[in-house]
This record gives C-alpha cells, sequence and structure tokens, in this order.
C-alpha cells in the first residue's frame, strides 16, 4: 500500500493553524484543549511536516460552499482551466463562482478565487511557522542535514504557493519565518514575491533530498529545481524580464538525476501511477489515497468529477467508477480538435457533441465530451476486465500531478527557441516518440510548442499559463467557445490575464487594476 511509504498522513493539532478570513487575523489560539502548544517527540515533528503535505489535499480551515472546494488542487485548477479552452463546468451544477469562470466575466466575490487566495496564504503561514520552530528548536531532534532537508520542504511547499500567487494574483503578502503573529504582513507587488521566493528557493533546493533517496510523496532536490524552472519560464510575464538561461539551468539540474519517462503515457494518471511518482517522471504528486489520503478535489474532482451519468455504463464500468458521477466538468470543443489524431486523446465521446452551444444541457448530446485522462483502475488491468468498483468509494486513488519531467523536457525547447541551448528538438521528439507520435526534423515554431504543450499537459492545471505566456490569452488573438461570455467567443481585456484579489483581502492587499 502507497502510504506505507509516506511519511505520516495524518497531523497533530499545533497552534500554528492560523485564521485566513483576513490577512491580519493570524493569532487565533487552538479551541481544543487536545490541542498541543509544544513538539516533544520526533513523530510529532513529522505530523508537523505532514500537515505542510495535507494542506495540498485538506479542504478544511478554509469555509466554502461545498465539501473539497477550499483544496488547493481543485480552486488552482478551476481557476487555470476552467477559465481557459479546455474545460468547463455545465450548469447541472449551480455552486457559486463556476458560471463566471466559464465565461471570463469573474469579480472579486468569486468564491473560487476567495479560496484559492486564502489556500496560498494559509500554506505560506503554516510552512514559516514550521521553519521558525525548525530553526529554533529542531537541533534537539534532527542533525544538521535533517534540519536543513525539512527546512527546505518547508520552503518548496510555500515556494509552490507563491508560485501560484504570483501567476494568478500578482500580489500578496509575503509572509516568512521572521513574520510576527498577529501583525499584518506587507503586500508584496509581483515583482518583490518573485525576486523573493526565487532567491530563497535557489538557496534552500540543493538542501532537499535527491529524488533517489527522498521518500515518497515528499518534495525532492529534483521537484524544487522543476518549481524554479516554472517559475523562471514565467518571468517576463511576471517581471517583464526574461530568464530562459535560468529557467534552462534548473532544467538540466533535474536531468543530472537520470530520471526518464514512463513508457506509457496514460498510466500516469491511473490509480497506481504513485510507480513514477518522486524518483520517476512525476517529480511532484499530491498523494490520494482510500482511507488515508481523501480528498474531493484532487483527481477524485477530475475522475468521477468528470464522468458523465449519461456515459456508458460499460465505459464508466471500465473506469472503475462507483455510485453516480458527478457529471460537472466538461471538454471544450478546442481541446478536442486540438487532440484530433493524437494518440494521446483520452476522450469518451459516446453520443454526446463536440460542440458545446447550450451548458444548461448537461444529459444532452449538446454538452461536450467527457475527459477519461484520470482512471481510477491501475495500469495492471486498466480496462477494469476484473470488475472492481474501487473499493466501494467515489474518492480517487490517483495522485495528483503537480510537475512532470515531459513539462521539463518541453521547457527545454521553449528555451532554445528563446535562445537558450541546443537540445530543445531532442527533448521535443522524446515526448512526441513516448505517445507515438510523428518526429519533427527541425525545431517547432512557438505555436507548434503550444499545441504540444497542450496535447502533453492537457488537464494538468497549466493552460491559462501557457496561453498568457504565449500571447493567446487575453484580447481577440486567439478565441474559444464562450470566452467573454457568447458561444462564438470574444475578446477579453488585458486585465484579466490576472485576477481580482478576493474583496475579503482588499483593505490590506489592495486590489489589481481593473476590478
Amino acid at each position: 500500500m502507497k502510504f506505507n511509504k509516506y511519511i505520516i498522513s495524518g497531523c497533530i493539532g499545533f497552534m500554528a493553524l492560523a485564521g485566513t478570513s483576513c490577512v491580519g487575523d493570524l493569532d487565533l489560539k487552538p479551541n481544543d484543549p487536545q490541542t498541543k502548544l509544544e513538539l516533544t517527540t520526533v513523530a510529532e515533528w513529522d505530523g508537523f511536516l505532514a500537515r505542510l503535505y495535507g494542506n495540498l489535499y485538506r479542504d478544511d480551515v478554509i469555509s466554502t460552499s461545498d465539501g473539497g472546494a477550499g483544496t488547493f488542487t481543485r480552486t488552482h485548477f478551476n481557476l487555470q482551466e476552467i477559465t481557459a479552452d479546455e474545460c468547463f463546468i455545465s450548469e447541472k451544477w449551480n455552486d457559486p463562482g463556476y458560471q463566471p469562470l466559464n465565461f471570463c466575466t469573474y469579480s472579486s466575490d468569486n468564491e473560487w478565487i476567495y479560496a484559492a487566495f486564502a489556500r496560498e496564504f494559509f500554506n505560506a503561514k503554516m510552512c514559516a511557522e514550521f521553519i521558525n520552530k525548525m530553526q529554533s528548536e529542531g537541533a534537539a531532534y534532527f542533525d544538521e542535514a535533517e534540519v536543513k532537508a525539512r527546512i527546505a520542504e518547508a520552503r518548496a511547499i510555500r515556494g509552490l504557493s507563491y508560485y501560484y500567487m504570483i501567476d494568478i494574483f500578482g500580489r500578496g503578502p509575503w509572509i516568512d519565518e521572521a513574520s510576527v503573529t498577529g501583525a499584518t504582513p506587507p503586500t508584496y507587488d509581483r515583482v518583490q514575491l518573485f525576486d523573493a521566493i526565487t532567491s530563497e528557493l535557489e538557496a534552500s533546493v540543493p538542501d532537499l533530498k535527491p529524488a533517489a533517496e527522498q521518500s515518497y510523496g515528499r518534495v525532492s532536490r529534483e521537484a524544487g529545481y522543476a518549481l524554479l524552472a516554472k517559475l523562471y519560464l514565467n518571468a517576463k510575464v511576471y517581471t517583464g524580464t526574461e530568464r530562459y538561461a535560468d529557467c534552462l539551468r534548473c532544467c538540466n539540474e533535474v536531468l543530472k538525476s537520470g530520471i526518464q519517462l514512463a513508457p506509457t503515457y496514460k498510466y500516469l494518471f491511473c490509480a497506481d501511477n504513485d510507480q513514477y511518482v518522486g524518483n520517476g517522471e512525476i517529480l511532484w504528486a499530491i498523494p490520494q489515497q482510500q482511507g488515508r489520503m481523501e480528498t474531493w478535489g484532487g483527481t477524485t474532482y477530475l475522475t468521477v468529477g468528470c464522468y458523465v451519468e449519461t456515459a456508458d455504463k460499460e465505459v464508466l464500468a471500465r473506469l472503475n467508477n462507483f455510485g453516480d458521477p458527478w457529471s460537472g466538468l466538461r471538454l471544450r470543443p478546442e481541446l478536442s480538435k486540438a487532440l484530433k489524431g493524437d494518440n494521446r486523446r483520452l476522450i469518451y465521446e459516446g453520443s454526446f457533441q463536440e460542440n458545446i452551444p447550450d451548458l444548461a444541457a448537461y444529459d444532452e448530446n449538446s454538452c461536450g465530451y467527457m475527459c477519461i485522462k484520470y482512471s481510477n483502475s491501475p495500469s495492471t488491468d486498466y480496462d477494469n476486465a476484473a470488475g472492481n468498483t474501487n473499493n466501494n468509494s467515489q474518492v480517487s486513488n490517483v495522485d495528483y500531478p503537480v510537475f512532470r519531467l515531459a513539462d521539463v523536457y518541453l521547457m527545454i525547447t521553449e528555451c532554445q527557441l528563446n535562445g537558450q541551448g541546443s537540445e530543445g528538438l531532442k527533448y521535443f521528439n522524446e515526448v512526441r516518440r513516448r505517445a507515438g507520435m510523428s518526429e519533427y526534423k527541425t525545431m517547432p515554431s512557438a505555436d507548434q510548442l503550444l499545441h504540444e504543450r497542450q496535447c502533453e499537459l492537457y488537464m494538468e492545471g497549466q493552460r491559462r499559463s501557457d496561453l498568457i505566456r504565449f500571447g493567446k490569452y487575453t484580447g481577440g488573438t486567439y478565441i474559444w467557445s464562450w470566452k467573454n461570455g457568447v458561444y462564438e467567443g470574444g475578446s477579453i481585456p488585458e486585465y484579466r490575464a490576472l485576477f481580482p484579489i478576493p474583496y475579503q483581502y482588499v483593505a490590506t492587499v489592495g486590489q489589481n487594476p481593473g476590478y
């Protein structure tokens, strides 16, 4: 069982739990008399570290209207994918905030935007508390190398939160181990956040354990460099200055490990994909397991949330689905068409229509195709010939991929397109070769690379950022169905390249232009 390789799936109650309703609300004391205010054993330190990882899949602390809505994975997937050209939420779901995401017409009172910002802020605060405690008390329980490694893990998890804060919001509160509990932290703009977190990660990532030595589910050195590479890849968007040389340097640090692509694409997204996590293609994953690390976000959202009740029952059985599909996430025609003729096209068409003229017709033919990229069946019985029922649970066992080696390969290609490196074509073709697609004789164009990124990384929470970086998101250069609220698609203004700051935080953080 994969959780046996994980550090600890539970956590102790600890005083670092901070409020998230407003930026200054950092001084809450625990109400539970069983909550410990001190760490006195290695197991308790392990529990605190596990809580930092747990913040990536748990849905507690942040108040939302539906179970799972406040998870880090679900909120950020929604903001990256539903607001772009890959998927949408059918109007069967009337949860607050979904339809404005479908149309890119969201405002500062959107629940999903609030949940994303609140989760980023909460995670950053928790990690800072851990770093502070480890720096002051960790030496009593761990040797110097282990103290450094655990601090580096916390910095990487905090770095992931700041990566999304920089990408999605462009501003936010800067919280580190020196921040005073109860005080309002300073607000940093996009450049300040970028400079602060990249500087911190550059110093701490070398202290992370390499993937070959790291425990399952924990951040490796290779994962840390993948995070830095993503920041540098988008540096021109974030700061106005290209950093492709730094991006390539970090990608090359990942390559030093000798990690290889998984042999079969579709097995990266099924129930035993933990075999590729860490010292494999999935450089950083958020583990999920029934009974231990369960969530209504993560890949539960991307399995049963994508499955449609009117689909062929044999297809649903093949996916190891149990119970009623949620019939929520559906595919936009632009993604379906982009994947035509591609072996990575994990889409069920059935009797559904490719086009989506009516978002309300979730159980009719006019509601888009069904994504079957994420499956609850294992690679050893991918078509579920054994007839398993996912342990009679709707919860997914599939680990959520955050960064993959294939993405690193495509980043190397993008670096060469921007004047850095000479092996971009080689790695581009390795991705295509694994997919059984024809190889390119010459370097791809920017449009061809963007297309390849979509075919390889669709429904992995990256599309909006890619479209922005390639100049395809705002304006009317590239149109997709229901962009700006009309079926034919329309232009959206430049300011929507950033989301609004949720109104709950405006008093202390300020608001982005245009909102």
